[in-house]
């Protein structure tokens, strides 16, 4: 295994970490930003809807900036993806992920400065940012900020492990409870920090994508190997 290759255990670490993130930033805008998703955008557009029909759009109109930030996040990501070491995927996503801590870093230190618009926008556009480049949970494809997709997949490869006896759908049936489950602790811990220290979500957010990065310099002889 060559430093230009990954193995399914890094795509699983940086994917799963990134689930966490996701979950904890989802549920520190809902609670502190205005009820606004910055990952899920089907729950966020729901909110858009709900809040546009009960109170009108001076209430519904803070999730409208979330979801164009969402996709400028997703449009910009594939673009570098198609430019950065296309041929050395390590190199690729360290620097992917250097972009996304020096995002986090800079918000967080915003965060007190910036109108609750111009930060749940920007956080949307790290969202779609993420949800393009950690999209592998060892080998298989996820959606790590839409459960509803996960949820279906899970469920249909639930049947075909146990009622089918398919032993590749069992094996892709536990790595989407695995990121489900991330997402669910995720959001639980954000909730947590959202009223303990709301000012310190984005800032642990960092240290944790801090982490992933460190993850991607460690010898490639010491990842476990395929299979």
């Amino acid at each position: 295994m060559t430093e230009r290759q990954f193995r399914p255990m890094t795509e699983t670490i940086l994917t799963l970490g990134a689930t966490l993130v996701m979950g904890m930033i989802d549920a520190d805008t809902f609670l502190n930003h205005g009820a606004v998703f910055v990952s899920a955008q089907t729950g966020n557009l729901v909110v858009f809807v709900v809040k546009l029909v009960e109170h009108g759009w001076s209430d519904a109109w803070v999730n409208v900036p979330v979801w164009i930030g969402y996709f400028l996040g997703c449009f910009g990501a594939q673009g570098l993806s198609e430019h950065i070491s296309q041929d050395n995927h390590r190199r690729q996503m360290r620097w992917l992920l250097l972009l996304d801590i020096l995002a986090y870093a800079i918000l967080a230190s915003l965060q007190t400065n910036l109108p609750t618009i111009w930060l749940v926008f920007f956080l949307g556009v790290v969202a779609g940012y993420e949800l393009t480049i950690f999209r592998q949970v060892g080998g298989i494809g996820i959606n790590n900020g839409i459960m509803s997709g996960n949820t279906k997949n899970l469920a249909t490869d639930t049947y075909r492990a146990w009622i089918d006896g398919d032993r590749e759908a069992r094996v892709r049936q536990g790595k989407l409870a695995l990121v489900l489950i991330t997402f669910i602790l995720g959001c639980a811990l954000g909730a947590r920090l959202a009223i303990l220290t709301a000012l310190g979500v984005l800032w642990i957010a960092t240290g944790l994508k801090l982490i992933l990065l460190c993850w991607l310099f460690l010898p490639v002889a010491m990842e476990k190997p395929r299979g």
